[in-house]
């Protein structure tokens, strides 16, 4: 069986904060040796179900970085999330 295969609707959060701070070091609670951005968007390209809605949570602005990292890292998470939920199936 494949990840949500069978399931009609799917709430998707993301946390950003279980990413690693290599990929996202503006978060409210780092998780050294968390996931990579690539394990995410593994995860979110992989399932099956149909995502009806979803978020993106735990960016923390006040601990911005120079380059904005964490920034992009949420902005192309609620882009893939926004794909995702465009190609759902009637």
């Amino acid at each position: 069986m494949k990840l949500g295969e069978g399931v009609k609707g799917v709430y998707i959060s993301v946390d950003v904060d279980c990413l690693d701070p290599a990929f996202a070091p503006g978060v409210s609670h780092i998780e050294p040796g968390g996931l990579s951005f690539r394990d995410v968007l593994n995860i979110l390209h992989n399932l099956q179900a149909d995502v009806v809605s979803a978020d993106v949570v735990e960016f923390n602005p006040q601990r911005y970085t120079v380059d904005g990292t964490t920034a992009m890292v949420a902005a192309k998470l609620v882009r893939e999330l926004t794909a995702k939920i465009s190609k759902m199936k009637d």
